[in-house]
């Protein structure tokens, strides 16, 4: 079979230059992410015809989601995950699901979308991706908005990777026998965890690892891609979408890696590899294998509205759990970012494409919907929190307002 990199030139080349001409709008808040997909749609078979998912892009984009998801378990700080964030975080996303569910089993039972389970699970999630930069910009991150948005999208995030995990495993396996395959891949992750923090705590390797690490032989970057990829191909083993391997081997790197000298470094060159080359590759991808055609008037714009408005329902509904901490302003801006949901939409409507579970329409009206949420809801919610930059104390109140605990 010859292989070409034209098509892979082409993407690059889009991925390099969207956010550098986005530079040009700072104040412009669009997520580069929404903008490459786009970019996709119109340079791929479905507008203009310049470039297709090719062999090698698609083996690319694989890689992207999978490396996506790691970054996002390595993204999560499990330390802030505790009291009333975390808590009532959770309490946000079992909300979030069960209201997903009671909306989309009518629709199911009415024959207009084919598995209403998967559909819940991909309207219940969060970019968090997103979401960090719009936390860090306006400068929340530390305050009680801040940590208890963080609180519910983490939640989410665990959450609704488990659920895709469990229930659309791409095996012939009972959703019982799924779950134990679960608690299988997670004693495995703690077993990992235990291994990797003796290895990197053991004087003769840590003495190699901090001598090569700054050598060709990138020994820290080596090491967390080695686990990157057995995590991956161990979750794959136990009948699992390969994302649900990536996403704990990211978690469970974050922790080994924290607080260590060299964390940093790390880090950035990891999300050098992904940011730089993979993620950009598979949100590209997916705006090339986007169907343009599917959308043929009305009814399909209005389905993707349907899902739109479903989405910002059940992530926005269940902060008023966030009540006594924040106020009704904040609880809405949290509610909106919450709402923002590209990068899982994506991932879940290509797991439900590849086991049938899926029609066309519905997902290009979903990834419509993720579209619209990347944005716009950052972009308000932004203007919600200006000048709410309140310190929090260590149970997460705003100081001097909120006293209630749980």
């Amino acid at each position: 079979m010859h292989l070409t990199l034209v098509n892979l030139l082409g993407v690059a080349t889009i991925a390099f230059f969207v956010p550098f001409l986005l530079g040009f709008f700072p104040k412009v808040r669009i997520p580069a992410v929404a903008l490459e997909l786009v970019a996709g749609i119109i340079v791929g078979p479905a507008v203009l015809g310049w470039i297709e998912a090719g062999p090698v892009v698609s083996v690319m984009a694989s890689i992207g989601v999978a490396f996506l998801l790691f970054l996002a378990g390595l993204e999560l700080d499990v330390s802030v995950l505790k009291g009333p964030a975390l808590v009532r975080g959770a309490l946000s996303f079992l909300f979030s699901f069960t209201l997903a569910l009671g909306l989309l089993i009518p629709l199911g039972a009415m024959d207009v979308i084919l598995s209403p389970l998967l559909v819940a699970i991909a309207l219940s999630a969060t970019s968090i991706g997103i979401l960090v930069p719009v936390l860090r910009d306006t400068g929340q991150m530390q305050t009680p908005v801040g940590r208890f948005t963080m609180g519910g999208a983490s939640a989410a995030e665990i959450a609704t990777i488990a659920l895709l995990g469990v229930f659309f495993a791409g095996n012939q396996s009972s959703a019982a026998v799924s779950a134990l395959l679960l608690a299988a891949v997670a004693v495995l992750a703690v077993l990992l965890l235990g291994a990797l923090r003796y290895t990197l705590h053991w004087a003769p390797a840590r003495r190699i690892l901090d001598r090569l690490d700054e050598t060709s032989a990138q020994a820290r970057v080596r090491f967390a891609v080695m686990t990157f990829l057995a995590a991956a191909t161990v979750a794959m083993q136990f009948g699992f979408e390969g994302i649900l391997g990536s996403f704990v081997a990211g978690i469970v790197v974050g922790i080994v890696v924290r607080h260590d000298k060299f964390e940093t470094a790390l880090r950035t060159k990891l999300e050098a590899i992904g940011f730089g080359l993979f993620v950009p590759v598979f949100f590209v991808a997916s705006g090339l294998r986007f169907d343009v055609q599917s959308i043929k008037g009305f009814a399909e714009l209005e389905r993707a509205g349907l899902f739109f408005v479903i989405l910002v329902a059940v992530r926005t509904v269940p902060t008023v759990l966030y009540r006594p901490y924040l106020s009704w302003r904040e609880c809405l801006a949290s509610g909106l970012l919450l709402s923002t949901n590209l990068s899982f939409i994506v991932v879940s409507v290509a797991v439900g494409a590849e086991l049938g579970h899926i029609r066309e329409i519905n997902a290009t009206a979903l990834i419509l919907a993720g579209l619209v949420s990347a944005l716009v809801l950052p972009t308000v919610a932004s203007l919600l929190l200006r000048g709410s930059t309140e310190p929090a104390t260590a149970d997460g109140h705003v100081t001097g307002i909120y006293t209630e605990s749980l």
